[in-house]
């Protein structure tokens, strides 16, 4: 793994730096303003954690199978399928004094494509869960994702079974426990994608994301639930043309050349380490289609998408 102080400077360093810290259980610290400070900064930030034994989960056309238990802490959730189709988990934890039930209920108004509804169930989910993100996978692409999860349980959501029919979830259940002890060196992300309100509406702010293999450290400081959708387009692509698609001034369909992979919904203040599997070099497009608690818009056609091109 590159460090972000090699691949990108000690700016981009150090701002990984303070998100990892910060986000992933370290204590905070200013950001270091050369390169021995961040060095001299990064033990007691917590950079040198240990990564947790990843917890297996595979989604099927049955059901999730996954573990009944595993340590709290730092926790990584290795995601596969065998779905040609492709699978999308999603983990989250009702707040206290809300049920799971409230919280699919919510859900299933935020994935109506009923504008009003829609909005009103994105925001109802937003203050009702602790949403931790979740991985998008197909048969060859499969995903890690890493956050801190306190003790206590927590939901494994099918969410492709549940767009299709809400009114049935297929759900795991998972109890954390204890807190977790290290396991091998983990050390900075390859990059770091930022999800920040704008006046213009919420953005992606993207930092040094250029291979397939990058790790990818994505924080949520916006006000709103977002994900990370992350699918192969044509060469050539640019974000003024996928724009034009979606405000309906060019046309014919979106440019997609392959199914999505990519990182499931995650809270506001919140942090996610993703590392993606076997994904084939080429042009992506990193988007957003989790709705606005507003005009319940989805919103990549609001402006949160951005190309990359990966080697």
């Amino acid at each position: 793994m590159r460090t972000a102080l090699l691949k990108h400077g000690v700016r981009a360093a150090a701002l990984t730096a303070l998100v990892l810290a910060t986000s992933l259980g370290g204590p905070a610290v200013a950001a270091p303003a050369d390169r021995a400070s961040l060095q001299e900064q990064s033990a007691p930030a917590g950079l040198d954690r240990r990564a947790p034994k990843p917890i297996d989960v595979k989604i099927t056309g049955s059901g999730i199978e996954a573990p009944e238990s595993a340590p709290a802490g730092l926790v990584s959730f290795r995601v596969t399928t065998d779905d040609a189709n492709g699978r999308f988990l999603q983990a989250f934890r009702p707040h206290p004094g809300v049920t799971v039930d409230q919280v699919l209920a919510d859900l299933a108004k935020a994935v109506s494509r009923q504008p009003v509804p829609t909005a009103e169930g994105m925001l109802a989910v937003r203050d009702e869960a602790e949403m931790f993100g979740g991985a998008q996978v197909t048969a060859s692409v499969s995903e890690t994702f890493t956050t801190p999860i306190t003790a206590g349980e927590i939901v494994l959501l099918d969410f492709s079974a549940f767009l299709q029919d809400p009114a049935h979830p297929v759900t795991r259940t998972l109890r954390l426990h204890g807190s977790q002890r290290p396991g091998g060196p983990t050390g900075f992300p390859d990059s770091f994608v930022l999800a920040r309100d704008t006046p213009d509406g919420p953005r992606f702010d993207v930092h040094g994301l250029d291979r397939t293999g990058d790790t990818i450290l994505m924080h949520n400081s916006s006000q709103e639930l977002h994900e990370m959708g992350i699918q192969p387009v044509a060469p050539g692509t640019t974000d003024a043309q996928i724009q034009a698609v979606f405000d309906r001034t060019a046309p014919g369909p979106l440019p997609y050349t392959g199914r999505p992979v990519g990182l499931g919904v995650v809270s506001p203040g919140r942090s996610v380490l993703l590392e993606i599997r076997d994904l084939p070099p080429g042009t992506y497009v990193i988007a957003c289609f989790a709705p606005d608690g507003k005009a319940g818009i989805p919103d990549a056609m609001r402006g949160m998408h951005k190309v990359v091109v990966l080697t």
